[in-house]
């Protein structure tokens, strides 16, 4: 490998935010499959600056990212971040995804849809004024 890096220490490199940032960019403009690993990457790594930018861009793309997140989810690939995005990409159709996760035997993301159906109910029990 060049430079004399081998493949273990090129895996575990962070993710710079600048390079999240760049990976959130073409997600949201391109749809880069390759820029949706990084943000994925970026989501379960150790940076909590890289992981918050990275679930910015990834609400920000909206459907795609919605689309994405459900691939992990029926893959059983979904951490408790992920899943935690889902109501602020589309509350609604959020709402069926969570209560389905609910409602099965995967522990901690189990509890952590049982948290944003929660969350959800509260904001809808608000009058529109409150919102």
């Amino acid at each position: 490998m060049a430079c004399g890096m081998s493949s273990d220490s090129t895996m575990n490199q962070r993710i710079t935010p600048f390079r999240v940032m760049a990976a959130g960019a073409s997600w949201r403009m391109f749809g880069s499959r390759r820029a949706a690993e990084t943000l994925l990457q970026a989501m379960s790594g150790g940076d909590e600056q890289s992981r918050m930018l990275a679930g910015m861009s990834l609400i920000k793309a909206g459907r795609r990212s919605f689309d994405l997140i459900m691939e992990r989810v029926e893959a059983s690939e979904a951490s408790t971040a992920l899943v935690r995005l889902l109501p602020d990409i589309d509350g609604e159709r959020a709402r069926k995804v969570l209560q389905s996760i609910a409602a099965g035997d995967q522990g901690e993301l189990k509890e952590t849809a049982r948290e944003c159906v929660d969350l959800l109910d509260r904001i809808d029990s608000l009058a529109p004024e409150d919102r």
